[in-house]
């Protein structure tokens, strides 16, 4: 079984001379090898003609006969994977390690699919869902989307595969299995392949694959042979093979072991500078390797190791002016195992990342390939003009908005629901929490802008249309500060009708807004029940998907008088808007990011002092009564910026430059906030108005600031002084990471700083807001939290701390901005034995020394107006009900919903809208008449 463990991206090249060739696990000398066998039912034990017999990860096999028997005869071979397979059966295969044997015998019974008519029929609609998700796989399992051989590779059946999303732990991942073998044609290698796919799983750090593999000579062209070799010289098996033949050329490669004690966020790109400090240059000499029996050779590898290639360039800025190929390697159990071709006999054994991370199944040859004896020229292994686009496509972010109704009155209150679309799911813990809707009308003038919390991709949101606008066409335009980088693109817009009360508007698009293919299926139940002046509705909405593992999602819900909003199909719905994940790639604007991500409420500004005085100062900013807290620097020219503050409304933010006696010195400067320029873009929008022979009142924001309402959940800072309900972590939710007794116990010498190093990806806490410069994470110790000074870091703190002190530590990243600005470069909660390390979590905030600005916050967002609350008699609205934000999983797929409403609203439209866990969009309207309930339609 071939398995893969593939981190980050890079591969390499290495001059390789031929001197004695070694396949997986095969030892040539002048004997022969036989494998022979019969393949046969396992149930009726019949034989099985023309079943595959072959060697994993080889060209060698061999059809079983009309009878079920096959033989194989290669050179002498040992350590290998043999399979069976054939056509309504499960594949099955076999490890033998069989040493100096001229005769091997093994039979299969290979197990009949019972349910293979079923299994057929697999994806006989391939939705827009599932071509995205091919899309994505094809990038993860074939090859990086800069690799020239991506467009080389294809996948002759790609019906046979199915895809999943889910989020787990606070970790996102993206999984694949095929009931079938997926055939492969790799033009650029000259192979035709049959990989049968075991596992799949693609998820922030990297993807992992594996399966069974039967590689097959095409008919090539004539320079097949030399990509063949300069795929191999750039594979890590070669790396290896040259290791333990020691055949190492100093002229090429160059090997560093990395200092553990030093964590990913105090190197520098300084390649100077680091030699001697985070890297130390060794030797072959300095790895110990032994050959365990014949064939097998054991390295042991105690530390990471970092390797330069000097012979192949590559487009890195891990070091600055280093433009050779870098990767690194590490063996987790500090060894791994090889055969004397540099074949990984359990690629677990090592994690490589870097330059060889960017091997895919388009460049992997088969262990029995031999290279001729010249290599040539190297090939590209990337398309330099492909590699900073798609790096930051994959950044690339879009909001859809839900509006629960398709026109209004001046005056009257839009609410909304929006979901963030990602071109790689897998960044969204890292991309912007902050959305920004403006509303403009055709003269590009921009007249109003507010700003809402996005919280796990979703954001719920309430918009004033202004009681002086007169009636006409607007739009509304939704972005955020990161999406403003990507142009247009970044942008989405939806049109939003202004009407007087007394006309409506009347569209006949409303079957193009329905999905009537969506995966999701929604059925409603419901019960009226009049009273002397009203009528309560009591819905309870089933949602059914078409996998056994249900996935969740959100969804919104918006009940209309179906007389007073004949317009509903005017919008875009999430299903359409869906369609730009499948655009072609797009890349920046700007030739590096101008708007940053936002992680929450931000202050930008300059910091201004004395001529000849340095610019670039720590700058400390509080909001309120130190609610919340954070440092940042200013660069050179005295500019600053800070995100992940979270309030409503308004609040007073207070900052200062300190010097060591906590005095201020110099001055601050807040930078205005400029919207984008509204351009010519503008939303054609087709209906009709006609007259409104109905009465019916309006909700206006000020009405629900002053009655009663649903509230919304708001998210509320935390306090320096930090509750002590260590169990439920404060308040702050599941952590990203827990280092438990178990691992301290392990390492009970070790102090915490080293701890932390050696738990988390690169070394470090990591930079997880996309290069800017993060700081020191939040400390929190027994509940307290610990305040930095100028002699005394927080990484300097947990040095005073060894692990045998400690219950537990649990580190935010991702989920960070739950602290705050405090929280902006993670956060470290800390739990010691009995409290022994308790600190006094109570400081006094002296504002006297800090310049006050008042900011503005989120829009305050009320829900929408519980009528079941009021007395009397409740005039005719046009929006019966609104709900931004329902949730179903696997444990609450019945989601029960009730409101009252005027006795005068006799027919309802009912409009949900909504995206699963797992990306499967909803779009779903319902009619249903009072006076004959059940005349139910659906569209």
């Amino acid at each position: 079984m071939k398995r893969i463990l593939i981190f980050y991206r890079l591969n390499i090249f290495i001059l390789f001379l031929i001197y004695n060739i070694f396949f997986f696990g095969f030892h040539s000398n002048l004997i022969a090898q036989t494998i022979a066998g019969r393949v046969f039912d396992a149930n009726t034990r019949k034989p099985l003609p023309f079943a595959n017999v072959f060697i994993s990860n080889t060209t060698l096999g061999a059809t079983s006969d009309i009878h079920g028997n096959y033989k194989i005869s290669v050179p002498t071979l040992q350590n290998f994977e043999l399979a069976a397979s054939f056509i309504g059966y499960y594949t099955k295969s076999t490890r033998i390690d069989i040493i100096n044997s001229t005769h091997i015998n093994v039979d299969f019974e290979l197990i009949p699919k019972i349910d293979q008519l079923d299994e057929v029929v697999l994806k006989a609609r391939r939705d827009k869902k599932w071509e995205r998700n091919l899309k994505r796989f094809e990038k993860a399992f074939l090859a990086l989307p800069d690799d020239p051989f991506l467009q080389k590779n294809k996948i002759l059946n790609p019906w046979v595969l199915n895809f999943e999303q889910l989020k787990e732990g606070g970790r996102r991942y993206f999984m694949a299995n095929a009931q079938e073998p997926i055939l492969i044609e790799n033009n650029a290698l000259g192979y035709q392949i049959e990989y049968h796919l075991q596992h799949f799983i693609e998820w922030r750090r990297g993807v992992h694959y594996s399966g069974l593999v039967k590689f097959e000579e095409m008919d090539g062209e004539s320079d097949i042979e030399r990509e063949r070799n300069s795929t191999f010289r750039g594979s890590l098996r070669y790396f290896i093979q040259s290791l333990i033949q020691n055949k190492i050329d100093t002229l090429e490669f160059e090997m560093y072991k990395v200092n553990p004690r030093i964590s990913a966020s105090e190197r520098t790109n300084n390649f100077g500078q680091e030699l001697g400090r985070s890297i130390i240059r060794i030797g072959r000499d300095s790895l110990y390797i032994c050959e365990l029996s014949e064939n097998r050779i054991r390295v042991e590898l105690p530390y990471k190791v970092e390797v330069h290639n000097l012979k192949i360039p590559w487009l890195s800025d891990y070091y600055e002016y280093i433009n050779n190929s870098i990767f690194w390697l590490e063996a987790p159990r500090g060894f791994f195992i090889v055969d004397e071709s540099g074949v990984l006999l359990d690629p677990s054994q090592l994690v490589r990342s870097g330059f060889v991370g960017r091997e895919r199944m388009a460049r992997f040859l088969p262990y029995d390939f031999e290279p001729s004896e010249e290599f040539r020229e190297l090939t590209a292994v990337f398309d330099s003009t492909l590699v900073e686009k798609l790096k930051w496509n994959s950044l690339r972010e879009r909001p859809h908005l839900s509006l629960n109704k398709s026109f209004y009155e001046p005056g009257e209150v839009l609410w909304f629901s929006g979901h963030m679309l990602y071109q790689n799911p897998m960044n969204a813990d890292t991309l912007s929490r902050v959305l920004y809707v403006d509303l403009y009308g055709k003269d590009f003038e921009l007249l109003k802008s507010e700003k809402f919390e996005i919280v796990n991709g979703h954001v719920s949101g309430v918009f004033e249309i202004p009681e002086t606008l007169s009636p006409g066409d607007f739009v509304l335009r939704a972005y955020t500060n990161w999406s403003r980088n990507y142009g247009e693109d970044g942008f989405s817009f939806f049109p939003v009708p202004i009407l007087s009360p007394d006309q409506l508007a009347l569209s006949e698009t409303l079957e193009e807004w329905v999905d009537p293919e969506g995966d999701i299926d929604v059925h409603i139940e419901w019960d009226f029940k009049p009273s002397q002046w009203n009528t309560k509705a009591e819905l309870k909405i089933n949602l059914s998907e078409p996998y056994p593992d249900i996935k969740g999602g959100i969804f919104n819900v918006s009940v209309l008088d179906v007389d007073l909003n004949p317009a509903i199909g005017l919008l875009p719905s999430i299903s359409n808007a869906m369609e730009w994940l499948l655009e072609s790639e797009t890349g920046l604007s700007y030739e590096t990011p101008k708007y940053p991500i936002e992680y929450g409420i931000s202050v930008k500004g300059y910091f201004i002092d004395r001529p000849k005085r340095p610019l670039s100062v720590p700058l400390t900013i509080v909001k309120g009564e130190l609610e919340d807290y954070g440092i940042v620097e200013s660069d050179s020219n005295g500019y600053f910026w800070a995100t992940g503050l979270s309030f409503t409304d308004s609040a007073t933010v207070s900052i200062a430059a300190l010097n060591s006696r906590r005095k201020r010195f110099g001055k601050v400067h807040l930078a205005p906030s400029l919207l984008p320029v509204v351009k010519h873009f503008y939303p054609r929008l087709r209906y009709q108005k006609i007259a409104n022979p109905f009465s019916h009142s309006k909700m206006s924001y000020a009405d629900l600031l002053e009655g009663e309402f649903f509230e919304l959940d708001e998210f509320t800072v935390s306090s320096a002084v930090i509750g002590d309900a260590a169990s439920d972590n404060y308040g702050y939710g599941d952590p990203d990471r827990i280092i438990g007794p178990e691992q301290l116990e392990r390492w009970s010498d070790l102090t915490l700083d080293r701890i932390i190093s050696m738990y988390m990806p690169g070394g470090g806490m990591g930079l997880y807001n996309w290069g800017t410069e993060a700081g020191s994470p939040l400390l929190i110790v027994d509940g307290s939290r610990f305040f930095e000074t100028e002699t005394e870091s927080v990484m300097n703190y947990l040095s005073t701390f060894i692990a045998s002190e400690v219950e537990s530590i649990k580190v935010y990243t991702f989920s960070a901005p739950v602290f705050g600005l405090q929280g902006y470069a993670g956060a470290i909660l800390i739990e010691t034995k009995k409290g022994s390390r308790r600190m006094n979590g109570s400081q006094v905030f002296d504002d006297t020394q800090f310049e006050k600005f008042k900011i503005r916050g989120f829009t305050k967002v009320p829900g929408f107006p519980d009528f079941e609350k009021q007395d009397g008699v409740i005039f005719r609205q046009s929006a019966v009900y609104w709900n931004p934000k329902l949730e179903w999983d696997k444990d609450k797929t019945s989601i029960p919903i009730s409101f009252e409403m005027s006795s005068q609203t006799k027919r309802l439209l009912i409009k949900i809208e909504g995206l699963s866990n797992d990306n499967d969009p909803i779009s779903k309207i319902f009619y249903v008449d009072l006076d004959s309930p059940a005349a139910k339609r659906e569209l």
